[in-house]
């Protein structure tokens, strides 16, 4: 095993249940007359696997296999950072290893003999690295410089030390080596030469050189290079063609940046106030330049491609702001707010149109274009229609919107044929919403709808009181949800008027001396009340949303039955608080259950809950090899009206299922690697999912998924969930918030045709990474039918919304999170990989809360965190996340659903 660590192997058999049986095999019998605990085994397993999968990486072969993670990989795979990643996988897991030995008892002498073997595997391995591999893998691993250490060619390379696992980063020794390379590289830049290696020679060796040197993003220069670095800025600026109708080619915008940055990034103790001076003069000598200076689409490009290569820019921020935009988040001397600001405007309008992507895929279902008819179902035909429309209202409405704001910038933005933009503008185009000409079609369809069923629409859509309303208070109300023209808050006010009238137009007139009725009128007056009141009831429930079952009279209600029968409104308040209330009615017995905690509620609660999972089991299809699917041709498809935020098509496997296809346009292809990591994250967490996989479909990237059979939308009242239902919403939540999906709503949660629950559509997991929080009150998607389904059943059990003997039960989520605590760290990291560099490179909603940790982590300015730094951010982040679910969810527990006991699940209580 390893370096001399195999014979101490020799003496015991390993083979505790749950070991492979490969690796049972392979262990030699042990003696009868040592018994080893199955701690023991398990550690000793362990690190034996490890040992011999580093034997195996030195080696240059295939890993072991034995049912132990290797960080995704079956073969070794060629790159030298790849395979150092793997390697040190395995050094920590023997590290680790080692630690169970100690713990379950192992001998200090047999402690350090697998220590000291381990460290003789690790340093054999590095050793056998060529000096290129060493550097090329401490590049990538952050240390800078790498060539200027090791120079002398003899001993062992300084970089082996740096690299080697078995020994913490940051301690004095490596800090020591990364020191000596900065201060060879402080002495090239002064001129000088090290080891008979220039500047220029360095430069070769790293690729394109640095503009900045010094850790604040400066470069120290001399008093003649400052003059020459002032003397290229007026150069870069002198042969701009004037006036603004003749366009700035790219190679003089190019030329007048890296001329600005120069200076603007020089640094001089010796000079601090001149030099400020001379930055000062070029800024605005630039801002001259440029703002008398056509600067158009063919201007930026190139300069724009080279930096999103450069990872200067996002493909966001590239596809997303305007020209004169671009050049201000380029130019070194912008002020960092200026920068943000900008970036988040990039954000902000991706945001938008992904937005204006989900409504249209709303608004097409009844409105398929511009120039074809509304077809909104008849509200005759059940609930659904109901909800259908309702849904169509809004998302019609924000998709005026969203184009409004969009016209704005949309078309000054790269074009499609850039390769950078997406085609934007077909957003607009194809389906521009005119609201005078829809507000027509709608009151034509309401004509031949009945006035209750559009009360209940427009009473879905805000409407105060729509039992008082109009026919034609109504139709406009629904026509204002995307009709500006149309103010809500004057037809309401409408409404209220006319009701106002009606009522008082009711009450008869009083005794001129008194106001007041007679006493034996009031008497009659509480007689006909108390034998009106069941009528007055059913009266009002008839123009108002309809109470639950037992409900009695309402206050309000008994002062209108008694203004109806000819009270006064005084008198009407004083017989209501007098009247009876009306008797509530019986409801049905309901099925007798068993006793709380007892022996037979845990048996049925049991049953329950295996009969939800195994229908949830049986109807999601398995997860199956990525590779498998990647090598499917799925032809063209159909289009796939289901809405959502992308534009689908539906395919037939190669087995006949049918799959469904959403393509990534304005992700890049990032936010499908993050939806396909989401599932497959919690699949292992044991969170139901259908398994998502990126793909290229036609030339398109995005994601493709297994359609569920059967599977029906969930009901949206909390009132009449089940126990079972209750607590796999509560599991589900666990791996939503691990993933960072906020978008539960109504939409996303299916009943499967076996009667399990799956929540599905995961494209914005980690969209809001950083800057989330596991509270009641966040819902960034938004309210209404938007509020994540989990956010219904915690605010419904704390206003006993929920039925009758359902509650939520917290350590439901404890084998979840177990579930979660088991995946390694490595493993994590790995299975994240894609969807942190993919969504780094495209600059997704999480890369500015990424971006701000990842300059605090490495103590320099935001600008100046590269990709990789960001990326890596995102992992550390996502791994914090898995190592705090349990806190996390027993502190939510805790505060915000104040449930005091569940304090114990932070102890893997059960």
């Amino acid at each position: 095993m390893g370096t001399n660590s195999k014979s101490s192997h020799a003496s015991y058999a390993i083979a505790p249940s749950g070991v492979p049986e490969a690796v049972a095999e392979a262990a030699p019998a042990a003696p009868a007359e040592e018994q080893l605990s199955d701690e023991m085994v398990m550690a000793k397993t362990k690190l034996m696997v490890a040992m011999d999968n580093l034997e195996v990486i030195a080696a240059g072969g295939e890993l072991a296999q034995g049912g132990y993670p290797l960080g995704g990989y079956d073969d070794l795979p060629q790159d030298p950072v790849e395979q150092y990643d793997i390697f040190v996988n395995q050094i920590h897991d023997a590290r680790e290893a080692i630690e169970q030995m100690k713990a379950a008892g192992a001998s200090d002498e047999e402690v350090q003999a697998e220590l000291d073997a381990l460290r003789a595997q690790s340093l054999a391995y590095l050793n056998a690295l060529d000096p290129a591999d060493l550097q090329q893998i401490a590049a990538a691993k952050g240390f800078e410089h790498p060539a200027l250490v090791g120079l002398s060619g003899k001993g062992q390379h300084p970089l082996v030390h740096w690299l080697d696992p078995y020994y913490a980063d940051g301690i004095k020794s490596k800090n020591a080596i990364q020191a000596a390379a900065l201060k060879r590289y402080d002495q090239l830049v002064a001129g000088e030469t090290v080891g008979g290696m220039t500047l220029a020679d360095l430069h070769t060796i790293e690729g394109a050189p640095p503009v900045s040197t010094n850790a604040d993003g400066t470069w120290t220069a001399t008093p003649a290079q400052i003059a020459s670095a002032a003397a290229n800025v007026d150069a870069s600026i002198s042969g701009l063609p004037h006036p603004k109708l003749m366009q700035l080619t790219s190679e003089q915008l190019q030329e007048v940046l890296q001329a600005e940055h120069t200076l603007a990034t020089a640094h001089s103790p010796d000079q601090g106030d001149e030099l400020a001076q001379l930055q000062a003069q070029a800024k605005l000598k630039v801002d001259a330049a440029l703002n008398k200076a056509y600067i158009g689409n063919g201007t930026v490009l190139p300069v724009v491609q080279a930096a999103v290569a450069n990872g200067d820019l996002t493909e966001t921020e590239a596809g997303r702001l305007k020209p004169r935009e671009l050049v201000a988040l380029m130019r070194s001397t912008t002020p960092e707010d200026e920068k943000q600001a900008l970036k988040e405007t990039a954000l902000a309008r991706q945001d938008s149109l992904t937005a204006l992507d989900a409504a249209l895929d709303e608004h097409v279902i009844a409105k398929p274009n511009a120039d074809a008819a509304l077809s909104l179902p008849n509200l005759a035909d059940g609930p659904n229609s109901a909800s259908a429309v309702v849904a169509w209202a809004k998302s019609t409405g924000e998709v005026y919107k969203y184009q409004q704001e969009a016209k704005d910038w949309i078309y000054s933005v790269l074009p499609p044929a850039s390769d950078i933009s997406t085609d934007n503008a077909g957003l607009l185009v194809a389906h521009e919403v005119d609201p005078k000409a829809l507000t027509t079609e709608v009151n034509a369809w309401a004509k031949q709808q009945k006035l209750s069923d559009l009360r209940d629409i427009a009473g879905q859509l805000g409407m105060p009181d729509p039992g008082k309303a109009s026919r034609a208070h109504v139709q406009n109300y629904i026509a204002a949800s995307f009709n500006p023209d149309l103010d809500k808050e004057a037809i309401n006010a409408k409404v209220a008027a006319a009701a106002a009238k009606k009522t008082a137009a009711a009450v008869p007139a009083t005794s001129p001396a008194t106001g007041l009725a007679s006493d034996e009128a009031v008497q009659a007056l509480k007689s006909k009340l108390a034998n009106a009141a069941p009528s007055a009831q059913s009266a009002a429930s008839s123009a108002a949303p309809t109470p639950s079952s037992g409900t009695s009279l309402t206050a309000e209600s008994k002062v209108a039955a008694a203004i109806q029968m000819g009270a006064s409104p005084a008198q009407a308040q004083k017989l209501a608080q007098a009247a009876p209330a009306a008797s509530k009615p019986v409801p049905k017995a309901p099925v007798k259950p068993a006793k709380p905690g007892s022996f037979n509620a845990k048996v049925q609660a049991l049953v329950a809950n295996l009969q939800q999972v195994k229908a949830t089991a049986q109807d999601v299809p398995v997860r199956i090899d990525s590779d498998v699917v990647g090598s499917w041709d799925l032809g063209p498809g159909t289009a796939a009206n289901l809405g959502g935020t992308y534009s689908k098509t539906l395919h037939s496997a190669p087995d006949g299922s049918s799959w469904l296809f959403k393509a990534d346009h304005h992700g890049h292809g990032a936010i499908a690697h993050a939806e396909a990591a989401a599932s497959h994250a919690l699949s292992l967490g044991g969170v139901p999912a259908v398994p998502v996989y990126v793909k290229k479909v036609n030339g398109n990237s995005g994601s493709v998924q297994p359609m569920l059979k059967g599977a029906t939308h969930f009901s949206s009242d909390p009132h009449s969930w089940s126990q079972t239902e209750v607590d796999a919403i509560v599991r589900s939540h666990v791996g939503s918030w691990l993933v960072g999906d906020h978008d539960g709503h109504q939409q996303n949660v299916l009943r499967t045709a076996s009667g399990g629950l799956v929540h599905i559509d995961r494209g914005q997991a980690f969209k809001h990474y950083g800057e989330d929080k596991l509270s009641l009150g966040y819902a960034p998607s938004g309210g209404g039918s938007f509020t994540p389904v989990h956010q219904k059943l915690y605010s419904a059990a704390l206003s006993d919304g929920l039925g009758a003997g359902v509650k939520i039960n917290p350590s439901v989520v404890h084998p979840i999170i177990k579930n979660f605590e088991a995946i390694p760290d490595s493993q994590w990291r790995s299975l994240l990989h894609s969807t942190a560099h993919e969504g780094a490179k495209a600059g997704v909603h999480w890369v500015p809360a990424m971006r701000k940790q990842a300059a605090k982590t490495h103590k320099v300015p935001a600008s100046q965190v590269s990709h990789e730094q960001i990326a890596e951010a995102f992992l550390d982040h996502a791994v914090a996340r898995k190592q705090g679910l349990r806190k996390a969810f027993a502190d939510f527990f805790v505060s915000d659903l104040k449930m005091p006991t569940a304090a114990s699940l932070k102890h893997g209580a059960n």
